[in-house]
């Protein structure tokens, strides 16, 4: 098993990557003239909108919006089968964090949605599952 992931995980992470930047940049839900070109600085604002004006919202867009923005994450939680130093948690926290932060702002710079500090808190939550499934799977299977 460690040898398939560690032949198909760099490649199935590449496309991943790709298809991600492609819903965050390129698709067409992205761009719209109703879409606010904006910089939503304060933490769970977004969040607790939705939360509590839920039922004025599509549940769908709800749970997309939540959800989606954690379990697709997930996946860079691995990123440690790549690179040595993201084993550490502060190394992966503060590298996803850094380069989510990168991500929100170029979403916002090249109008493509806004940027939202929610966003990279769920973001990075998924990414932080990510890894503690990474831990967990690996220390089981090392014993």
């Amino acid at each position: 098993m460690r040898l398939f992931v560690n032949r198909y995980y760099p490649v199935l992470i590449n496309v991943y990557t790709v298809w991600i930047l492609y819903l965050l940049f390129f698709a067409s839900f992205r761009y719209s003239p109703t879409v606010l070109f904006e910089i939503k600085t304060v933490p769970f604002e977004t969040i607790d909108e939705y939360s509590t004006k839920v039922i004025q919202y599509d549940k769908i867009a709800v749970i997309k919006n939540l959800l989606g923005n954690i379990i697709l994450f997930i996946p860079y939680g691995f990123l440690g089968i790549l690179f040595s130093k993201l084993n550490q948690f502060k190394w992966l926290f503060l590298t996803f964090f850094i380069i989510i932060n990168i991500i929100e702002f170029s979403q916002y710079y090249f109008k493509r949605g806004f940027a939202d500090i929610d966003d990279v808190i769920l973001n990075t939550f998924g990414a932080v599952i990510g890894f503690f499934i990474y831990k967990k799977w690996f220390f089981i299977r090392g014993k």
